[in-house]
């Protein structure tokens, strides 16, 4: 998928879930906010699985779906502040003058590019003591968009193997996402104890339980979702193990865009789970908002 160097997180420690849990009702030192980087809209059928009798019932079918980019900020007290994805970049301002994107991936985009809302450098530029490394839910073209903004050399983490994947589709952007990693020195892996089947898999962060990484591949091998102990409350970043308002809320994984189907399957109902026991927690799908 990119040919950039990959090495060992040097942040994190693996962890137990069930001190992720003990903590989940606990107050967090973490601020958040939730930025909306652009607007776009793709296939409903990579979406959610329109296969689902849920789909079915509903009555869903393949077409153009609006979806949101986002990008997250954590600031921590004694860390400074990090973001979760990272938006998009100036260049996608007049994005068919965007030359981080080949020729091809241009034309396949022509007339349907992203609206930029607000780009991730108005973003880094708003904090005086500026970004100090970038969390990816995993390693899409669009949840990469934003990295040129950041400065060169901004630490950027995700989870394992997810630069591995090969695909028709991976080999053809492989020169854009190389590109768009341009300013990254490696990619960062994120160092779990074990990889347990049907079980969470947590890093701690901070090492102080204020964010938590949890390996949730199905989409992609090493989709992650954040759980961040807010002063707002604890959140739950699910990146694009479900990416939208209708599949969190009736179950439904996303559909054709993931690598392992069956993986997706559980790894969105481990979430679930989670939140149907704790229902304080805020959950924030990878391209539309609950509210």
């Amino acid at each position: 998928m990119t040919s950039l160097e990959v090495s060992p997180s040097n942040l994190g420690v693996a962890s137990q879930v069930d001190t992720m849990i003990s903590l989940i009702e606990a107050p967090g030192p973490i601020r958040f906010t939730k930025h909306l980087a652009a607007r776009w809209q793709v296939g409903l059928d990579g979406l959610v699985n329109l296969n689902h009798p849920a789909a079915i019932e509903a009555g869903l079918t393949a077409r153009q779906e609006p979806i949101e980019l986002y990008v997250y900020t954590l600031e921590h007290p004694e860390y400074g502040t990090y973001i979760v994805d990272s938006g998009i970049s100036e260049r996608f301002i007049k994005p068919m003058e965007n030359t981080d994107m080949s020729w091809l991936v241009r034309q396949f985009f022509k007339g349907n590019m992203p609206i930029v809302v607000k780009t991730t450098k108005s973003i880094v530029d708003s904090y005086e003591t500026g970004i100090k490394g970038a969390f990816l839910t995993h390693i899409h073209l669009d949840h990469i968009f934003g990295l040129k903004d950041l400065p060169p050399g901004t630490p950027v983490y995700l989870g394992p193997n997810d630069t591995g994947m090969r695909s028709m589709e991976n080999m053809a952007t492989q020169g854009t996402m190389d590109n768009l990693l341009g300013h990254v020195d490696s990619l960062q892996e994120w160092q779990y104890s074990e990889l347990l089947e049907g079980q969470f898999s947590v890093i701690d962060i901070f090492g102080d339980g204020s964010v938590w990484a949890i390996h949730s591949p199905g989409h992609t091998p090493g989709s992650t979702a954040y759980l961040v102990r807010t002063t707002q409350g604890t959140q739950l970043l699910l990146g694009d193990v479900c990416h939208t308002r209708w599949g969190w809320e009736h179950g439904v994984e996303p559909g054709t865009f993931s690598n392992d189907p069956p993986k997706s399957v559980e790894s969105l109902a481990r979430l679930i789970s989670l939140v149907n026991a704790h229902p304080s927690i805020g959950v924030h799908p990878g391209h539309q908002s609950l509210n």
